[in-house]
């Protein structure tokens, strides 16, 4: 019998049942693969995060995602609560304050993870992949039916585009507010078009330093809808850069000392689990060359699982 560490975390939030809750286990080695599954519908949260030693040479650590239903390729969220849970721990080589930098192994890649410890908290900065978006020339009408969207709530003059996922901007607060998901049918639609969710977003936010406001819905994954979605607000910052100057409004916006471009994604106040992603964006050459997100976690509970 082999005793597993099991941690349920708040990511993107400083307070407790905020934001997007995820389970980690700070170190899954010796667990299957069908045992990780089964640990990540017990937990029944968006993503469980299994942190592993890497399998390859170029890379310090390994994370394995999980939704109840089947392992995803990149999840923003759980990556936050796992860095935060071992450095919470001293683990990794995370025992002293500092920045710590890591090359973690992924399903996506090879992608960068620096952590700031001190004695204000813990912060982590997660590199993702940097989206290639394919505009659509028409809205998927078949989909704003499912989300109960109509073709005159959309934004004028911004594009819908697809990457894993789906991006969809309308033009008001208030229409997120309404949205009323048809999920069996939105399910089977991402699924025949090969696409992990869907995020449909709005300029208008609750906070006036905030960029842009969003709610994410992946049912195929088993995933209604997710509270704070790191690996959507990632590429939201990408899209501002590209298209956000055609709406003709000032989308608040920090410029940070090493010259990237920092935007602030909200998510979960509609379901009321409130939480703040911040994402970072360097340009070059016209267009962008890297993207990360960064945010806080808060750990609910731990617990001990005997396997």
């Amino acid at each position: 019998m082999a005793l597993y560490r099991l941690k349920h975390v708040d990511a993107f939030t400083s307070t407790p049942f905020k934001g997007n809750p995820a389970g980690v286990l700070v170190d899954a080695r010796g667990l299957r693969e069908d045992v990780m599954q089964m640990i990540a519908s017990e937990m029944n949260l968006s993503e469980t995060a299994f942190i592993l030693p890497p399998s390859r040479k170029d890379a310090d650590i390994r994370i394995r995602w999980f939704t109840p239903t089947e392992e995803v390729p990149l999840c923003g969220h759980a990556t936050i609560a796992g860095f935060h849970a071992l450095a919470e721990e001293g683990l990794a080589g995370m025992s002293s304050n500092g920045q710590h930098y890591f090359r973690l192994e992924t399903r996506s890649g090879i992608l960068r993870v620096k952590v700031e410890k001190n004695f204000k908290g813990i912060s982590v900065e997660f590199d993702l992949p940097i989206p290639k978006f394919h505009r659509l020339k028409q809205p998927p009408t078949d989909v704003l039916r499912a989300l109960g969207i109509q073709r005159r709530d959309l934004i004028p003059g911004m594009p819908i585009v697809k990457d894993l996922y789906l991006y969809i901007p309308v033009q008001r607060l208030s229409m997120l507010k309404k949205i009323r998901p048809q999920f069996d049918d939105l399910g089977s639609l991402l699924r025949r078009k090969k696409l992990m969710g869907v995020c449909v977003f709005s300029l208008q936010t609750v906070d006036a330093a905030s960029a842009v406001h969003s709610r994410f819905f992946a049912p195929s994954f088993g995933i209604n809808e997710d509270p704070v979605t790191g690996s959507a607000n990632g590429p939201l910052g990408v899209y501002l850069e590209l298209f956000g100057s055609r709406q003709g409004r000032r989308i608040p916006v920090r410029d940070l000392p090493d010259g990237r471009r920092e935007y602030v994604g909200e998510q979960g106040d509609i379901i009321g689990r409130p939480g703040r992603v911040r994402v970072r964006v360097e340009r070059k050459n016209g267009g962008v060359e890297r993207v990360s997100i960064t945010g806080e976690a808060v750990t609910v509970c731990t617990a001990t699982m005997t396997m």
